[in-house]
């Protein structure tokens, strides 16, 4: 996303229509009144050209000096900054990648999120009409979201800035972010060095796009929902301006074709949202960019859309002959950001962050409020080189495996972590009145609160990380054969608490050491620590399970079929 895309804009600026797989972000967005529990939600994918890219989340302070800019490391350029600049969490580079901070996702203390970017790419005509500004002297995704976040108050206030800043410094890139707050969501394209569109979402509709424009017919009248450039529609006359309805349109001008690489991630949104709004995939199709979702979407929807490899369709990455598709769900995911707006929680706070490090189909997604002070010691680890401490290489790790064999080892790593958001999601709901009363009390109280929440949710979640790697290695481990054609592997199942899960499934468990006699209806057996093998009354040999009965944590984790192996 990146550095290949630095090189396709520094070198080879004329062959925008090959540069597909520079391009590798997925935005999605749900409206307040589209979703189940009144939350707005802005969420992005942040992808890279490998796998391997690790990722920080910190807190940037609050500072009021004049005299500051903000400066992009990777190029050198630098934009003035006001005295006082807003506290925001963000999601940024090591600082040795090599190409400037990317903080990706920012929250902001007044409760305004600035998610970007979506990297895009416009016809060779338009860019001919309106050219970016040369690397070095133009505004990039490197700081864009950083930069606005710090100098809002409202999102509207937000669309303002970056519409300014574009007007004063020029654009280096192509790129879309959303700026939403408690009250609204807007979406603002960039097509240029200096033109761009900014459009208030409905708040009763979702969207879900690739790396493309998207804003369509607009009314070029109407200052409420949309901001445009001066110089918009004179540079759209140059190229030849389509219109629809009387209305110039923004993404048929501008873009002037679709490509699979994109339109198909943006039809598979309309398919899993709403699947009565389109057929089969079309890829000359310009589907719209906001629509009404079937029934109202779930952020676990949204992170769980982050996952999708077109399953159940003629394009299921799982077939060979689609290995060249590009899925929402790709693994080349550094990480996956989804932000809810509570319209009912204090500003300072209100918007909760779901941060997955790595990519989303084999990773889970970790909450933290806005109204942290600080982040957790795994979230801070520096440097593009593994390092076991880092939060990005502890949830990384797992993906890495499941994805060596998705066929035997991602159902059950699913599994395990759809468990574990569905719990997160319940602890936040009984969490959100002890937060307004936290913060009733003062915010120095309701952000020391909410800090001990995010450093105990990602805690937990490292620990299940953990967890999950034991058994994970151990089934991948035993699967490693060179029989032929797959000759005694086993599916990988997720793991479960030992004694827990028993009892709900009507055994009594009886502890003696090492050993645990499992008994029900009259029959006995007993496992043993660490091994697989099961044994009846009598001490004889019966079955063995998936993998063995296992500490992690202080808790006793099996196989969730461990059941199955407790039969003659």
């Amino acid at each position: 996303m990146r550095r290949l895309k630095l090189i396709v804009c520094v070198v080879a600026l004329t062959m925008v229509a090959t540069t597909a797989g520079a391009f590798a972000c997925t935005g999605m967005y749900v409206g307040k009144d589209a979703s189940t529990d009144g939350t707005t939600i802005v969420a992005r994918s942040e992808d890279q050209g490998s796998g391997a890219y690790n990722k920080m989340f910190k807190v940037q302070k609050r500072v009021t000096k004049a005299g500051r800019y903000f400066t992009d490391t990777g190029t050198g350029f630098k934009v003035k900054l006001p005295k006082t600049t807003y506290k925001y969490t963000y999601v940024p580079d090591s600082t040795d990648a090599g190409d400037g901070m990317y903080p990706a996702s920012c929250d902001n203390e007044y409760g305004v999120s600035v998610i970007g970017t979506v990297s895009t790419e416009v016809s060779k005509a338009y860019e001919a009409a309106d050219p970016c500004t040369e690397y070095e002297k133009g505004l990039r995704e490197a700081i864009l979201p950083g930069l606005v976040a710090g100098q809002c108050k409202t999102a509207k206030q937000g669309v303002e800035v970056l519409a300014k800043l574009v007007d004063t410094y020029g654009s280096a890139e192509w790129n879309t972010l959303f700026i939403a707050d408690q009250n609204e969501a807007w979406i603002f394209e960039i097509y240029g060095g200096t033109t761009y569109c900014a459009y208030r979402m409905p708040s009763d509709t979702v969207a879900v796009f690739g790396n493309q424009c998207m804003i369509g017919e607009v009314d070029e009248n109407n200052t409420t929902d949309y901001v445009f450039s001066k110089n918009l529609f004179s540079t759209i006359d140059k190229v030849g301006a389509v219109k629809t309805n009387g209305h110039y349109n923004l993404v048929q001008s501008i873009v002037g074709s679709r490509e699979e690489y994109s339109n198909m991630r943006t039809w598979e949104g309309h398919r899993v949202l709403a699947p009565s709004t389109v057929g089969a995939y079309e890829n000359d199709t310009y589907y719209p960019l906001c629509y009404k979702p079937d029934s109202k979407v779930s952020p676990l929807t949204i992170m769980n859309l982050y996952r999708d490899r077109y399953e159940g369709t003629d394009y299921d990455m799982s077939n060979t002959a689609n290995a060249s598709r590009r899925p929402i769900g790709t693994t080349r995911s550094s990480d996956v950001h989804v932000t809810q707006i509570y319209s009912s929680l204090p500003k300072d706070t209100c918007c909760l962050q779901w941060l997955c490090m790595g990519n989303a189909e084999h990773s889970v997604f970790v909450p933290t409020f806005s109204g942290i002070t600080s982040t957790a010691s795994a979230y801070t680890v520096d440097g593009s080189a593994y390092k076991s401490d880092s939060a990005y290489w502890i949830f990384k790790k797992n993906c890495t495996i499941a994805e060596s064999d998705r066929a035997f080892l991602s159902a059950g790593t699913k599994a395990f972590w759809a468990t574990r958001e569905k719990e997160e999601y319940a602890k936040i709901q009984a969490q959100l009145p002890k937060v307004k009363a936290a913060y009733s009390s003062s915010k120095t109280k309701g952000r020391a609160y909410v800090t001990a929440i995010g450093k105990s949710a990602v805690k937990v979640q490292l620990n299940n990380s953990e967890t999950l790697h034991k058994a994970l290695v151990y089934t991948s481990t035993y699967n490693n054969n060179d029989r032929v054609n797959n000759a005694r592997k086993v599916t990988f199942v997720k793991p479960i608490t030992f004694l827990k899960n028993a009892k709900k499934a009507g055994y009594t468990v009886t502890v003696k050491g090492s050993k645990y006699i499992v008994a029900k209806d009259g029959v006995k057996y007993t496992l043993t620590k660490n091994s697989t093998s099961v044994y009846n009354a009598k001490g004889s040999y019966v079955n063995d399970m998936t993998y063995p009965i296992y500490e992690s944590n202080g808790t006793l984790w099996a196989p969730a079929d461990f059941a199955d192996a407790l039969s003659e």
